[in-house]
C-alpha cells in the first residue's frame, strides 16, 4: 500500500512538472513573419511576399515601403500580400510594418511589428548565338540565351537592310 502511494505521488508530481512547461508551438506563433526574407529578380521581375500573423491577432494592417524606389517598388495586392517589383539593378530594403491588436476591446492598444525584406535586382543580359556570316540568298537562325525577366521582350533589327534582313523570330537573310 505504501509503495502504491509513493508511485501515485511520483506520477502526480511528474504530471505537474510537465504541465508547467510551456508549449514551444504557441511561442513560435506569437509573432509576424514574412514568407521570405530576400529574393533576386531581374528588372521588371517581381516577387510576392506574404505576411503571416498569429490567428489571435485582431485588426491586422500591413504597409510596406522601399528604401530605394529607383531599385525596387512595392505595392500592396491583398490584406497580407505585397508585390515587390525590380526596377533597375541594385539592392533595396523593404520595410514591412504590421499594426495589430491582441484584443477586440475598444480600449485595446495597437502594437507594431517591423519586418525587413531584401530585394536584389540583377542586371539582365542576353547572349546571341548563330552563324556570324550568311551568304547572299541564304538564311541563318539566331538564338538567344536570356537572363532576364520572363516578361522581357527581345527584338531583332538589322543595321543595314541592303546587306541583311532579320525577321521577328531571329532569321537572318543575306541580301
Amino acid at each position: 500500500m505504501k509503495s502504491s502511494k509513493k508511485v501515485l505521488a511520483f506520477a502526480l508530481a511528474a504530471a505537474m512538472v510537465v504541465t508547467a512547461v510551456p508549449a514551444t508551438n504557441a511561442q513560435a506563433a506569437s509573432t509576424a513573419k514574412l514568407s521570405a526574407k530576400k529574393a533576386t529578380v531581374y528588372s521588371e521581375g517581381y516577387k510576392t511576399v506574404t505576411v503571416k500573423t498569429p490567428k489571435s491577432w485582431k485588426s491586422v494592417k500591413v504597409t510596406a515601403t522601399s528604401n530605394k524606389k529607383s531599385v525596387a517598388k512595392v505595392k500592396k495586392t491583398a490584406a497580407k500580400k505585397i508585390k515587390v517589383t525590380g526596377v533597375k539593378p541594385g539592392t533595396a530594403k523593404v520595410t514591412v510594418k504590421v499594426t495589430y491588436k491582441t484584443s477586440t476591446k475598444k480600449n485595446a492598444k495597437a502594437k507594431t511589428k517591423k519586418l525587413t525584406y531584401t530585394m536584389k535586382v540583377a542586371k539582365a543580359s542576353v547572349a546571341l548565338s548563330g552563324d556570324s556570316a550568311v551568304a547572299v540568298g541564304s538564311t541563318t537562325k539566331l538564338t538567344t540565351t536570356k537572363k532576364a525577366s520572363s516578361r522581357a521582350k527581345i527584338t531583332y533589327t538589322s543595321s543595314d537592310e541592303t546587306i541583311a534582313t532579320v525577321s521577328e523570330d531571329g532569321t537572318v537573310k543575306g541580301v
